[in-house]
């Protein structure tokens, strides 16, 4: 009699923790296609539906939706084992539930589907207070407080079967997130919120950037070379026959379209690479051979926010302190250039100047070679088309607190001497280039700027706003506002040490030559 009492009490026990289960929420976007993630760039909006069910009586005080914004970083310690990184929330956005969308009492009841509407506006801007650390100039801020893509975190493509790589380590994420939470006040005095449950849906953001002015490169950035001098020899272990300049400036950007997943969508521009020998007497120029170009994509990252726009010089000073940079290299095409012709010049023809004046045209001159003292030499240019494969996933060039993704262009030239049949002599280029995207044609107007005070910021987004749960089929929707989040929201983590052992494993450091 006892055990079977006792095995009535345990099923019954168990009985009661199977039905009282957690509230089932879940989230339904506008758009949504099974097993794929939705894109959004600026100014689109994300619309969807909240659905609660529960399958006994329960009790809650409020249901909060979210669209945030993330960014995770991990950096490898060099004077000690383990890693060191920072966890920033740069964005939150909180859509506003009237009393009235509640039921009345706040009970949700079994065997009914509660609904909830809501919609976000992908902003172009993030608030003033999120880069509130120490920069060196206003142009960084104002990269800082631009949106961020989606970054580093794995998703399904288009085509549902392959995963989206777009040349990110393992050290650093940016993520965005539509989260759905249902809380309870708790009834003690502590006045605590407790998680009755709590889901959130991935989406993929690619925000619209502009181009930027080009690059001023310092002597000491080595992850660019725009200018490069080389002797031309006659054959190996031989005699000089001249020397071979070739420079290139910084194209225009690739402009990506982010919401296009067309295998007719081909995304291109062309770089120009200008050329001069200087022989020694009056010896030919060199036969030129072939063109291969690679795009690099170097990423910045940080347990510390960026004072400054990241360099390897800064990786250098402050590699102790927790910061990285990680380069992969995508080839893109070889092309053959053994058609170029030469132009013969003088000296008399083109006066002296910059090696990088007016380098854009086809029409102007690299300047001369450190050896040149004739009064003939020898020209040519050669464009070079950039396209990129469709195999790999790219992002616009942008920079934020702790993450920073920029590019460069590698274009190596093979050219031929007499008697030189075992080596064939090759130079190289690293030029900037960027990679922007185009907003969209419905897009609101951009560029206009406003001078606001804090004050006006804080009352703008900072104050509750109560708009009705029928205003999304309304035309005309307004976003909601920020929420109210006073506190810091960069929080670098140096407590946690790991093992060597648990790191995590990047995808083999390569550094810039």
């Amino acid at each position: 009699m006892t055990s079977s009492s006792s095995l009535s009490r345990t099923s019954s026990s168990l009985g009661r923790f199977t039905v009282r289960s957690r509230p089932k929420v879940n989230i339904d976007l506008e758009g949504q296609r099974d097993g794929l993630v939705n894109v959004y760039t600026t100014g689109d909006t994300i619309k969807g539906v909240v659905t609660i069910t529960v399958d006994h009586d329960t009790r809650f005080d409020e249901l909060e939706i979210t669209f945030e914004g993330t960014s995770r970083t991990s950096v490898e310690r060099q004077s000690m084992p383990g890693r060191t990184g920072a966890y920033q929330t740069f964005l939150r956005l909180r859509q506003p539930i009237d009393d009235t969308a509640y039921p009345t009492p706040r009970i949700l009841e079994s065997g009914r589907s509660y609904e909830f509407p809501f919609v976000f506006v992908v902003p172009e801007r993030l608030l003033p207070h999120i880069c509130s650390h120490r920069k060196n100039n206003l142009h960084v801020e104002r990269s800082h407080t631009m949106l961020p893509p989606t970054f580093g975190d794995p998703m399904l493509a288009s085509d549902g079967k392959t995963l989206l790589d777009d040349l990110t380590p393992d050290m650093c994420r940016i993520s965005y997130i539509v989260r759905a939470t249902l809380q309870r006040n708790s009834v003690g005095q502590d006045g605590s919120i407790g998680t009755l449950a709590s889901i959130g849906k991935k989406v993929r953001v690619i925000p619209a950037v502009e181009e930027e002015p080009p690059l001023n490169i310092s002597d000491e950035e080595t992850l660019y070379c725009m200018r490069k001098e080389k002797d031309v020899k006659r054959g190996f272990m031989r005699g000089k026959q001249g020397r071979i300049v070739v420079t290139a400036s910084q194209p225009k950007p690739i402009q990506l379209n982010p919401t296009s997943n067309d295998a007719t969508s081909v995304v291109s521009t062309v770089a120009t690479v200008h050329l001069r020998f200087d022989p020694l007497g009056n010896e030919e120029p060199p036969r030129l051979g072939t063109v291969w170009s690679r795009l690099r994509a170097t990423t910045f990252y940080s347990a510390e926010p960026w004072g400054d726009f990241p360099s390897t010089a800064a990786i250098q000073t402050w590699a102790q302190v927790g910061r990285g940079m990680f380069t992969e290299a995508v080839p893109l095409s070889t092309m053959c250039v053994a058609s170029a012709q030469w132009t013969k010049h003088t000296s008399a023809d083109a006066p002296r100047r910059d090696s990088m004046q007016s380098t854009s045209s086809t029409e102007s001159l690299p300047g001369p070679s450190a050896s040149f003292s004739g009064n003939t030499f020898y020209t040519a240019s050669v464009v070079v088309p950039v396209t990129l494969p469709r195999s790999k996933t790219f992002v616009p060039t942008f920079h934020s607190c702790l993450v920073a993704r920029i590019y460069s262009l590698e274009l190596s030239l093979s050219y031929h001497t007499p008697n030189a049949n075992i080596l064939t002599p090759t130079t190289s280029l690293k030029i900037p280039i960027q990679l922007t995207c185009q907003p969209q044609a419905d897009a609101r107007t951009k560029n206009i700027v406003i001078e606001i005070t804090q004050e006006e910021v804080n009352s703008e987004f900072f104050s509750p706003r109560s708009i009705a749960p029928r205003w999304i089929s309304e035309p005309d929707v307004t976003p909601p506002e920020y929420t109210a989040v006073r506190t810091a929201n960069l929080l670098p983590d140096r407590t946690r040490i790991l093992p060597p052992s648990t790191t995590a494993n990047p995808r083999g450091m390569r550094t810039a030559c």
